[in-house]
């Protein structure tokens, strides 16, 4: 049976809790944090955090994985748990943390989204960030997120040249397996989306989604498609499409009905 690249993940937890360890209040161990690839500390969160401690006691380990690739020599770097750590300083306890083995810097932030996403669901965002640290493409998938009022995972489509956005396009970003596509000819399509979301009345990014999904499919079908002749014949049927957003699988059809 083949391993999962989680239960590997899970499996390296597993043996490190077998060797956990304590951290003293008086010790001079340095753990050290991952800033620009992990979360940004919440402070709110620290606090609920030292609530539940003080109810409870300490019932998950930090996770730690020395590294030597950042500074040239080994450092121990805080991967899961930075708020569980801070809430265990806020209150002055000894703080439990495990080791776990890290071997590269895409092992780093595939283990940090892991992890963390196991204990604290992570946003699409938070994955974004993390691999930004690492994949140019990332970052512009952030800078293209805030500049065109589209739903992550339509845009992420377009930039990868797929036709169809879903679990396929989540999986990619999470995994640091997103690629922009033919940037210049995918760009111009989000281009020609927000042209057409200004005639067809905007919501917001996730109910403009299936919109945006059938125009893409029109545009990437489509052998010949004049944009400005396109956007007229849409102004003078506005209406119709309006009330085609409401029905699945008539768009498609008013869309070729245009061409």
């Amino acid at each position: 049976m083949k391993k999962t690249k989680k239960s590997v993940v899970n499996n390296l937890y597993k043996d490190a809790l077998k060797n956990m360890k304590w951290l003293s209040t008086t010790s001079t161990i340095k753990f050290n944090y991952l800033a620009g690839i992990n979360r940004p500390i919440n402070p709110g969160q620290v606090s609920k955090l030292a609530k539940s401690l003080e109810k409870m006691g300490s019932l998950r380990p930090v996770v730690i994985g020395e590294v030597s690739f950042i500074t040239g020599k080994v450092d121990k770097y805080i991967i899961d748990g930075q708020h569980s750590f801070n809430a265990h300083m806020r209150l002055g306890w000894e703080i439990p943390y495990v080791i776990i083995q890290v071997d590269s810097k895409h092992d780093l932030v595939e283990k940090i989204a892991l992890l963390n996403a196991s204990s604290k669901t992570w946003t699409m965002q938070d994955y974004i960030m993390a691999w930004s640290s690492l994949k140019p493409d990332y970052v512009k998938l952030n800078h293209y997120f805030q500049v065109y009022d589209l739903e992550i995972t339509e845009l992420a489509s377009v930039l990868m040249g797929n036709s169809k956005a879903g679990a396929n396009v989540t999986k990619a970003i999470k995994s640091g397996e997103f690629t922009i596509m033919n940037e210049e000819k995918n760009v111009n399509i989000l281009n020609h989306v927000t042209d057409m979301l200004k005639i067809i009345p905007r919501m917001n990014r996730f109910e403009n989604k299936y919109t945006v999904k059938e125009y893409v499919k029109f545009l990437r079908s489509t052998s010949k498609y004049d944009h400005k002749e396109f956007l007229a014949k849409l102004q003078k049927n506005k209406e119709k499409f309006i009330l085609a957003t409401q029905e699945e699988g008539k768009l498609s059809e008013l869309f070729e009905k245009l061409a």
